[in-house]
């Protein structure tokens, strides 16, 4: 039984269907007397063009260039041929050139109304030998479609003009007496092989499509593809974000050209691209839907069968044309430019293992300017006439036999694209994929009075927003969020809306829309989002990227802003400081747990300033209590804090110093004064004093006997016969105290011997740290001059 074919399938083969595929190229000869060439400094070109004028051209000519990303590069393995300066060139057109190009037009597949002229580029010559690799035109204007070669007639042999695209070629080769013309479009790779013999001269001109809009289809067609839009729509799929079985939101139809976001234009579309998007455009109206012209990035994940087992996998490089005689790079920047040779492809593809679709952006259809985006699409919501595997990648990167895994090839390209969407669901659609603007549409249509359609259109979100925003770059998101919650007056929609952020996406210049919420909603209201976002933050702990705890940095500013603005700013001020503390001390017990102990000070240090900031918030007058149970917390804790808590005292004086004088961070530095005091009131290690203690942990037979060695104040080495394993324990557990104990294995006799060693920096380093510990205690005490009574006692 065959299984009927999905709607967008079914669309795809219309199209297909109705529309053939125009040439890519278009090879022609005509009569020499279309064109003279007059070159300063060599006069009028004859035709056919002498080798005695070709060599005068070369003599006034330079080494062409290409473009390689954003790189202008002269290196004659790739391009090897003369280019006259551009200035120096004067043509001359016969009458009958319009016609030719409207020729060219037509067959190219190109609108009726459009029209098509051509913009001067270079002046080349070939000699023996002289070639360029394949490569792929950039777009230099917006207008661009295209390139035009004309080789003029010339005795030579060799030089052959070859363009491809999707699989296809096409070749242009010269005559000695009528001129060689060659218009493609400028997605297609070409190349110009070795010149055998004699001399190739070419004029290389820009195509330039000017106004015109693609044909209308008929009714019939246009009810046919109308009546697939709806039956894909109507069709449920598991296979996206909005959840379970729901309708399908959007269709993407992949074009088959290539465009740059420069060149994406609806009366710019190549061959029958034009045709099919005209049909989808008309369907789409009939259809109720909206449609807009998009770039799609693919990565494909192929199993390969490399040939040959000594390659190590490669990033292709990319070829242009050279730069335009006022200094511009051809491919300086455009996007589509970063196209591959794949000649040298030594991988046979087995099987796909992923295919990922993202949109990357769109043409806005009320600017009419290209718009990033990110949006990653379901396999059923793609369709296409041409498979991805029949268009170059701009990038792909071998990776070998990984041990779990077998050879794999990805491969990414872009491809341009029609996105269609119901009406209904085109706020949604817009949104999913550019949430800063949601938020901004959302702001203004309440801010326009109707904060009706403003609460829909933000509640119409719930289904996919907080996946959408969460994992992704939140910044140019948070800002308009918080207005556009404000601006809905519903706090449940408001919640919804904000429920994607987190505590990191907080900036001081957030006090003011947060009191302006806490005032709409209630302080109660706003806490518990507060709360929320530090709780969704917990798994950012030891190891995290310094960056996610830079917000800490706003919270006094944004303490003291909530505050000021009334009561119920300081309810969700409280309740913003308890979520911080919270956050933050559950980082610290964490990290005083990590060894060795150089790691644990260095990894407590780098929360210091978190602390600070924290102290900062709980020393306003109005966070008394919290500032109590902060001041108890510390105090409880052991010693091994005391990196954590010198950081944030020191941070708190560089960063708060107006502020040093408050009772929280006196009490801070009174607790850790104490415990400077005392520890520097311990007795010095006497000179034969070479006791060690092991900190606590495993209690097996092997670390009671090293913990009885350590103790032993007059014992300075030991020679232990252990077997491997057993060597691996002890050596682990004086490692990981970073003990002062020099540890080897001499291999001799069975077992080998393990060699212990307390080494001098153990008085060494005792003298260090109480160094360290009288200066910390100094500054302490003429920072904070209360400490000093505070250890006195």
């Amino acid at each position: 039984m065959r299984t009927k074919l999905a709607a967008r399938d079914q669309l795809a083969a219309v199209l297909s269907r109705e529309f053939g595929e125009p040439p890519f190229a278009v090879v022609e000869q005509a009569d020499p007397t279309l064109l003279d060439v007059e070159v300063d400094g060599v006069g009028r070109l004859k035709y056919p063009v002498t080798a005695a004028q070709a060599r005068k051209l070369c003599a006034l000519g330079t080494p062409a260039r290409y473009g390689r990303g954003e790189q202008t590069l002269t290196d004659a393995s790739v391009r090897d041929t003369w280019e006259v300066p551009r200035a120096a060139v004067h043509l001359s057109w016969s009458p009958r050139f319009d016609k030719v190009l409207d020729g060219m037009r037509e067959e190219l597949g190109l609108p009726v109304s459009a029209t098509l002229r051509a913009e001067l580029h270079s002046l080349l010559v070939y000699g023996p030998g002289q070639f360029f690799l394949p490569h792929q035109d950039s777009e230099k204007h917006d207008a661009m479609v295209g390139t035009l070669a004309v080789t003029l007639p010339s005795r030579h042999s060799g030089g052959e003009l070859v363009i491809t695209q999707g699989g296809r070629s096409q070749t242009c080769s010269g005559s000695a007496s009528r001129l060689a013309l060659c218009a493609f479009y400028a997605d297609c790779r070409h190349e110009v092989r070795p010149v055998k013999s004699g001399y190739r001269i070419a004029v290389t001109f820009n195509l330039l499509l000017d106004g015109g809009a693609p044909r209308a289809s008929g009714a019939d067609l246009v009810n046919e593809a109308a009546r697939l839009l709806d039956g894909h729509f109507a069709t449920r799929s598991s296979a996206h974000s909005w959840g379970k079985a729901a309708a399908h939101k959007r269709l993407v139809y992949l074009l088959d050209h290539e465009y740059t976001e420069r060149g994406l234009n609806w009366n710019r579309l190549k061959g029958g691209d034009a045709d099919r998007a005209a049909l989808l455009r008309t369907a789409a109206e009939q259809a109720g839907c909206r449609i807009m012209l998009a770039v799609t990035k693919i990565q494909e994940t192929w199993d390969v069968e490399p040939e040959g087992s000594d390659y190590e996998g490669w990033d292709d490089e990319d070829w242009e044309d050279g730069e335009d005689a006022d200094g511009d790079a051809d491919g300086d920047g455009n996007d589509n430019d970063n196209d591959n040779d794949n000649d040298n492809d030594n991988h046979e593809l087995n099987d796909l293992i992923e295919r990922t679709t993202t949109l990357s952006c769109w043409i806005d259809p009320e600017t009419g300017r290209a718009e990033s985006i990110s949006l990653e699409l379901s396999e059923d919501e793609v369709c296409s006439r041409t498979s991805t595997a029949d268009f170059a990648p701009y990038e792909q990167q071998y990776e070998g036999y990984m041990g779990n895994y077998g050879n794999t090839l990805d491969r990414w390209y872009r491809r341009a694209a029609v996105v269609v969407f119901p009406d209904s669901l085109a706020f949604a659609n817009r949104a999913e994929a550019a949430p800063a603007w949601a938020m901004r549409q959302v702001a203004e249509r309440a801010r326009s009075g109707d904060v009706a359609g403003a609460r829909a259109d933000a509640a119409s979100l719930e289904s996919f927003w907080t996946a959408t925003v969460s994992p992704g770059p939140r910044a140019g998101v948070f800002g308009p969020a918080l207005k556009a919650a404000h601006a809905v007056d519903d706090p449940a929609v408001a919640a919804m809306l904000l429920a994607a952020f987190r505590s990191e996406d907080l900036l001081a210049k957030h006090a003011t829309p947060l009191s302006r919420l806490a005032k709409r909603y209630g302080g109660a209201w706003l806490g518990g989002i507060l709360g929320t976002w530090s709780v969704g933050g917990q798994h950012d702990v030891y190891g995290h990227a310094p960056e996610s705890r830079d917000w800490y940095s706003a919270l006094p500013a944004l303490c003291t802003g909530l505050t000021a603005s009334g009561r119920d700013g300081a309810v969700a001020a409280g309740a913003l400081l308890r979520a911080a503390w919270q956050r933050l001390v559950a980082t610290a017990a964490l990290r005083l747990e990590s060894s060795p102990p150089s790691r644990r000070a260095a990894g407590l240090e780098e929360i210091g300033a978190p602390l600070a900031a924290v102290i900062a918030a709980a020393a306003d007058p109005a966070a008394t209590t919290m500032g109590d149970v902060i001041a108890a917390h510390l105090a409880g804790l052991g010693d091994g804090a005391l990196p954590w808590l010198l950081s944030g005292l020191r941070s708190f004086s560089t960063v708060h110093s107006e502020a040093s004088g408050d009772r929280l961070p006196a009490a801070v530095a009174a607790n850790c004064g104490l415990r400077l005091t005392r520890r520097l009131a311990r007795p010095t290690r006497a000179a034969n004093d070479w006791s060690i203690a092991l900190p606590e942990g495993c209690s097996c037979p092997l670390c009671e006997a090293l913990t009885e060695f350590l103790a032993d104040s007059t014992l300075r080495t030991r020679d232990w016969p252990l077997a491997e394993q057993k060597r691996r324990h002890v050596h682990s557990r004086i490692d990981a105290a970073e003990l002062p104990v020099d540890h080897q294995t001499r291999r001799e006799g069975r077992p080998y011997t393990l060699m212990l060693a307390k080494k001098d920096a153990l008085f060494s380093g005792e003298r260090a740290l109480r160094a360290e510990d009288e200066a910390d205690l100094r500054w302490i005490i003429t920072v904070w001059p209360s400490a000093a009574t505070a250890s006195a006692t």
